[in-house]
């Protein structure tokens, strides 16, 4: 039962990371990296928080790469009771008779 449990933990934490949705792009030119229009310079991080898109991305020491992650969690799987409600870069399961009350129930996602 122990390795089970170690199994299914490692399992379960492989399969986040899996999930995390980051990527890097070659944008700098040694001074700065663009973002769009955007300009960050050796260091800076640019936070975009415009749900559902909401993102990290940072311009490397270099200014060479520009790497950017998701941010906020999705829920992918809830009762037939639930509903999902957007809330800002997260995503938040609630009861579709009570929109103000949580979820009762298993509610499955990532981070």
């Amino acid at each position: 039962m122990e390795r089970l449990t170690i199994f299914v933990t490692i399992f379960c934490v492989l399969f986040v990371y899996s999930e995390a949705s980051c990527w890097s792009e070659r944008t700098g030119n040694g001074y700065y990296c663009t973002l769009g229009n955007m300009i960050l310079t050796k260091g800076r991080t640019y936070y975009s928080e415009t749900a559902p898109n909401c993102f990290k991305c940072t311009c490397s020491d270099d200014a060479y790469q520009l790497n950017c992650c998701g941010v906020g969690n999705t829920i992918n799987r809830i009762p037939d009771n639930c509903q999902i409600k957007q809330v800002g870069c997260n995503q938040v399961a609630v009861s579709k008779a009570d929109p103000s009350k949580p979820c009762k129930g298993p509610v499955g996602g990532v981070v």
